[in-house]
């Protein structure tokens, strides 16, 4: 089972409509976003995908961003959330502070042993790596604004394999 996840899309609709044509293109339908969504009209581009979700720090619009969610049968949480998908256990987080306190902290949480996967964002910066059992994941930026690549990773929940993807 291969699964997109996703980070930091800042209302950059021109990443987000690139990103959404890559995932059919892919045939992927299910879609973590680690947040920093930022606004209602961009979580509505993901119509039609299973979505599993954390807030970011720049998503001001919380109360909309989660009513919108329900509507369209998202889970979208605070962070960090706790979810069970096919079997195994993700901890997804956004992240807060420097890039030095985010990594700590989903480094702990990897540490701590009870996840197979520990997804963040936040920081806009690429990170595969395992930790013990527990696979710790960054997609990187879909916006593209500091970094200027584009980016989202396919996750395969089976192997623990991951991909980067530039689009």
């Amino acid at each position: 089972m291969k699964i997109a996840v996703v980070s930091d899309t800042h209302d950059n609709q021109e990443a987000v409509n690139a990103l959404i044509n890559e995932l059919k293109r892919r045939d992927i339908n299910t879609v973590f976003h680690m947040g920093d969504i930022i606004s209602p009209f961009t979580l509505r581009n993901f119509y039609g995908f299973e979505y599993l979700g954390v807030f970011g720090n720049n998503d001001g619009e919380k109360a909309l961003l989660g009513e919108i969610a329900r509507e369209m049968g998202f889970a979208l949480e605070l962070q960090p959330a706790l979810i069970e998908f096919r079997g195994k256990k993700f901890l997804l987080y956004h992240g807060s502070g420097s890039v030095e306190k985010t990594r700590k902290i989903v480094e702990s949480f990897a540490k701590s042993g009870e996840y197979d996967f520990v997804l963040y964002g936040h920081t806009h910066i690429r990170d595969y790596r395992r930790i013990g059992k527990t696979v710790l994941l960054n997609p990187g930026e879909v916006c593209g604004y500091l970094f200027v690549k584009r980016s989202f990773a396919i996750l395969d929940v089976d192997t623990s394999n991951a991909e980067f993807v530039e689009f």
